[in-house]
């Protein structure tokens, strides 16, 4: 160096250091963050490797890139240095979990995703099926109800069956959890990572429960080293994520008497007047619906309150979460302890949900040989909530819909108003509600629930590369809901006093499971195998008891101990499912791959002549990035092929779904009533499992180390549907299960992610993901063409088409004159103000041949995409994720927001679009009409009026945090500490009008369909710090 420098040591003079950063290779690496660690600035190498920095003698460069080791150099007398960087093989090779074992993730060949624990708790909740939302290509997450403590429900590729369950297996450390069951009861703080097996090769090892995916669950272990103490907390406040808006008190008048007018007018025009007084309607026949009410005769509402329900019934809602672990280990040892605390009040008033859980974890090797391993889950939890599928008696959010604004939820001196809508509308028969408020805080439905599940195993090297292992694991649940009505609140069209009511059920479900299995790995030169074969046992049992009182003569012993008169029921059922599986593992040159499995299972569930099954898969991957004829260059670092093929069951049925079932009943013999058995179900001998199978064609890329893409196309066929199939008359019964049918589900995904980018001083990382999926029925049973059900025959599964296609009128206006409805086709009775629906057959008449399809809730494209960036100590991160193409038919809007039917409130959305021939001549939607509501209206509850835009597009989660100085925590004994603020679901763009666009039943046939399950889903801000001691 030769500088001219004025009174300043040789070693201070900061000079231009020039350098190149190669691989071991020799390849340019590009993006690589060069810092001076005695001067703090950085600078990053260019496409070409090369780079400069500030430097004086005797300053440490540190290097660092993704998929590389960090390496340091001293800064000598030389201006220009050549750094070589050695891959990091832990980066190259990432273990994931795969069915019954471990893999590196370059061998792997199936369509499988993992998301870890920092991902998933960036969104706060009960349970951590809402935090996978948006994350996963090709993985679906409803939230079904915004209800505290309610599950959220996963599809994985389309749902592949019909009248089956369609939930993915759940295997929390190797022990697969019941169908269905809960995922309340485990902490998304102790999950170290989620793995979903998508396609059928990665499926196939779980053989019969393989068919609708597989979402395996690794929880924290403890590590080697001294113990570390970690502490986080949360608190936030949620609302409802988007609203519903009612018309307030003026224009609910105006509504209720266009209705009651035009209801009362149009069953005799040429008769009848609007100005006609109560006396003359009644003298011209009029009934309770055409009459005005009566304390909307006051001029300006005089005495009558402006109550907004929602309002009263919805509040801000406070949430919490404690979280509190100890880990740790030595050398052949290691522990993992932790408590969790979890609060959440509904946005509902009255609604909660209080969780406790534990998750205790030990793993030791006792000797050289032998390894042992403990895992205990347990938890505790008590929800206040309201039964969503009880309609007006007990749900307040559907009460609150036909609870007018005239009246008060309290009265002056604060108590709760009991039976004024019911006692004020009884004359003209409006809506005979009950206070939604009173119904939610007097009615109580508690659930409590208490489970236990975990597993112990043991394993065994038998020699160099064989192992043994047993496994033994279960779950034991316990729920208790009880119930109570007192006599001090009414029904719907029921005031009070009533006739209190009280039920109490319990249960108590057992899982457990044996396994045993055997692995085998041997390298022969550059050829290796791993072998694995097993034998599982698992068998469920559970029994119900419900007791419900009635003749309770004291409110305040709300017990149903108080009752004079029961009515008990009772079941119990159990089933076992036995398993033999195999796996064989085949790699060569570490760039050619080849996999098969094999399972074989018996369930009980199934017909004697069909109580076994077989499940086969196999896959091949080639590293094509390993041969000699690719090109040795920074831009491709990886590509690797996948293809697979493999076959899956769904075993999702009652226990007892082939034999014949029977009920107790009395029967007449000759002058004696003698109690008797009657069969209430269809035997079926060859009743049998559905068979998914699915093939998978696959692209893994990795583009200058940083970049990773992955592509799948898959197409799978189950067939075997189990459909209920008409029989003849004489069987005795209508129907029958049986396997027959086919569905067709296609699609591609495409996934992305960026790690480690530099900007300047910030460091970038993104990640997107892109599904589409289409389902098309293939066949139905007994040469069956199409399944029309649900509310007013909405929905069709026909041949050709996709599950669940909604079906009806399509809607082209609404009728303004006599002349227009004379002029077109119509049904019979039609009105003016009514619709106007399309002769889709141009036959003249307007029948159910004119109904047509209109797009399903299953969407055409799902999507997401996550980003965060860090600077210096602060750190920034959100995701947003959406769907396209989801059409939803929700009751809440088509029978009551938007039905004009002069009954229910209306949402301003319908009132400011209503037609009226004077009030709103240019309106589109059905004139108000409640006493001749006619057929045409009750037809276009189903039609494309009703069919509504469910798209939506959401920023999930938002989060800005802040990590202290090590230096300054260091002081307190702290190794990390973190503070955020976070937002989840802040911004929800859609053009949806109901209450909560992903409510449904569970009734696949009726996809999509809420059936008043209408609690809304919810938006949170979050305050939050992890410590770690």
């Amino acid at each position: 160096m030769s500088i001219d420098v004025v009174n300043q040591p040789i070693d201070q003079i900061k000079e231009k250091i020039t350098g190149i950063i190669t691989d071991s290779k020799g390849l340019f690496i590009a993006g690589a963050t060069i810092k001076n660690k005695e001067t703090s600035k950085t600078t990053i190498s260019d496409y070409e490797g090369k780079f400069d920095i500030e430097a004086s003698i005797g300053d440490i460069l540190e290097i660092s890139c993704i998929s590389y080791i960090t390496t340091s150099i001293t800064v000598s007398d030389k201006n220009t240095v050549s750094i070589i960087l050695q891959e990091d093989s832990k980066v190259l090779d990432e273990v994931v979990v795969i069915g019954y074992g471990k893999q590196s993730k370059t061998k792997v060949m199936g369509a499988s995703v993992q998301i870890k624990t920092d991902e998933l708790n960036k969104v706060a909740g009960a349970n951590f099926a809402q935090q996978l939302s948006g994350k996963m290509a090709g993985v679906q997450v409803n939230e079904t109800s915004g209800q505290p403590g309610s599950s959220s429900k996963i599809i994985i590729r389309g749902t592949g069956t019909l009248t089956a369950g369609s939930n993915p297996l759940i295997v929390v450390d190797g022990v697969p959890l019941s169908e269905g069951t809960t995922l309340n009861s485990i902490n998304s703080y102790d999950i170290e990572s989620i793995n979903v097996l998508k396609d059928a090769a990665s499926a196939a090892i779980y053989g019969s429960r393989g068919a609708n995916g597989v979402i395996l669950v690794s929880t924290k272990k403890g590590k080697k080293g001294a113990p570390t103490i970690s502490l986080d907390y949360y608190t936030g406040i949620q609302r409802q994520a988007s609203r519903v808006e009612l018309v307030n008190a003026n224009q609910a008048a105006q509504f209720f008497n266009e209705a009651r007018d035009w209801g009362y007018v149009s069953k005799k025009p040429t008769t009848r007047s609007e100005s006609d007084d109560e006396a003359t309607r009644i003298a011209k026949g009029a009934g309770k619906r055409e009459l005005r009410l009566n304390y909307l005769k006051n001029p300006g509402l005089s005495g009558l309150a402006n109550t907004n329900w929602m309002d009263e019934v919805f509040r801000d809602a406070l949430m919490k979460n404690y979280s509190l672990g100890i880990s740790g280990g030595n050398e052949k040892s290691n522990y993992y302890i932790s408590t969790n605390y979890f609060k959440q009040q509904g946005i509902v008033i009255e609604t909660d949900y209080e969780r406790y859980t534990s998750s205790i974890r030990f793993n030791t090797e006792l000797s050289d040989k032998f390894k042992f391993g403990i895992s205990l889950n347990p938890s505790y939890s008590v929800q206040n909530k309201y039964d969503q599928d009880d309609g007006f008696n007990t749900n307040p959010v559907l009460s609150l819909i036909i609870s007018y604004p005239f009246f008060s939820p309290y009265t002056k001196d604060g108590s709760l108003a009991i039976g004024d809508q019911l006692a004020a509308n009884a004359p003209q028969d409006g809506a005979l509600a009950e206070n939604p408020v009173a119904i939610i805080k007097l009615n109580s439905n508690v659930e409590r629930y208490f489970r236990l599940f975990g597993n112990a195993f043991v394993t065994y090297d038998i020699s160099d590369g064989l192992q043994f292992k047993t496994l033994f694991g279960g779950d034991y649940r316990n729920p208790l809901k009880q119930f109570y009505s007192p006599s001090s609140v009414g029904y719907y069209r029921m005031p009070a006093p009533k006739a209190p009511i009280a039920s109490e059920t319990v249960a108590i479900a057992k899982n457990i499971i044996t396994e045993n299995t055997l692995n085998y790995t041997k390298n022969f030169g550059e050829h290796q195998i791993e072998l694995l074969a097993g034998y599982t046992y698992q068998r469920e049992e559970g029994t119900s008891s419900d007791i419900t009182g009635t003749g309770i003569s004291d409110d305040n012993l709300p017990n149903i101990a108080g009752a004079s008169a029961y009515k008990v029921s009772s079941s119990k059922e159990a089933w076992v499912l036995i398993s033999y599986l195999g796996r064989a593992q085949y790699f060569y040159k570490q760039k050619y791959q080849l996999t098969g499995t094999l399972r074989r299972d018996g369930s009980s569930r199934f017909g004697s002549n069909s109580k076994w099954g077989l499940f086969p898969s196999i896959a091949a991957g080639w590293i094509v990035s390993k041969e000699t004829f690719f090109p040795e260059t920074t831009i491709f670092t990886f590509a690797k092929i996948r293809a697979s093929w493999g076959k899956t069951g769904n075993n999702q049925i009652g226990s007892y779904g082939s034999i014949a079932l029977v009920n107790s009943q009395n029967y007449v013999y000759g002058n004696d009533l003698s109690p008797g058995f009657t069969t209430t179900s269809s035997p079926n001998p060859d009743l049998s499992w559905e068979n998914r199978a699915s093939t998978n064609l696959g692209l893994d890329l990795t583009i200058y180390r940083k970049f990773n893409f992955t592509a799948d196309f898959y197409r799978s066929i189950t067939s075997d549907l189990l459909l209920n199939v008409p029989v003849p008359q004489q069987s005795g019964f209508t129907t029958s299960t049986q396997n027959t049918g086919e569905l067709k589900n296609s699609g591609i995904e495409i996934s992305f992610e960026g790690n480690g980018i530099n900007l300047g001083q910030v460091k970038w990382n993104f990640g997107g993901n892109i599904t589409t999926n289409k389902s098309e029925v293939l066949k139905l049973g007994n040469n069956q063409n199409e399944i029309i059900t649900g509310y007013q025959g909405s929905y069709r599964t026909k041949v050709g088409g996709p599950i669940a296609e909604l079906y009806g009128y399509n809607i082209l206006g609404v009728y303004k004159t006599n002349e227009q409805i004379a002029a077109t086709p119509h049904i019979p009775g039609t009105l003016t103000g009514d619709y106007i629906m399309e002769d889709s057959n141009n036959d003249g008449i307007i029948d159910n041949k004119d109904k047509k399809g209109f797009g399903s809730y299953a969407p055409k494209i799902t999507y997401g995409f996550n980003s965060s960036f860090a600077y210096k100590d602060f750190e920034l991160s959100f995701s947003i994720n959406g769907i396209q193409g989801r059409k939803k038919l929700a009751k809440e809007t088509a029978v009551f927001l938007e039905s004009g039917e002069g009954f229910s409130m209306p949402s301003t959305y319908y009132f400011k679009n209503r037609y009226h021939p004077v009030n709103n001549p240019n309106g589109f939607l059905g004139q108000p009409n409640t006493g001749n509501f006619s057929s045409n209206r009750q037809a276009a509850r189903g039609s494309s009026n009703t069919f509504t835009n469910a798209d939506y597009i959401r920023l999930r989660d938002i989060q800005i945090a802040y990590n202290l100085p090590k230096t300054a925590i260091k002081k307190i004994g702290l190794t990390k500490a973190r503070i955020y603020l976070s937002g989840n679901n802040l911004i929800n763009i859609t053009k949806y009008r109901g209450f909560n666009s992903e409510a449904e039943t569970d009734n696949i046939l009726e996809m999509g369909f809420n059936n008043n399950r209408i609690y809304p889903n919810t938006k949170s801000v979050i305050f939050g710090i992890n410590l770690t001691f």
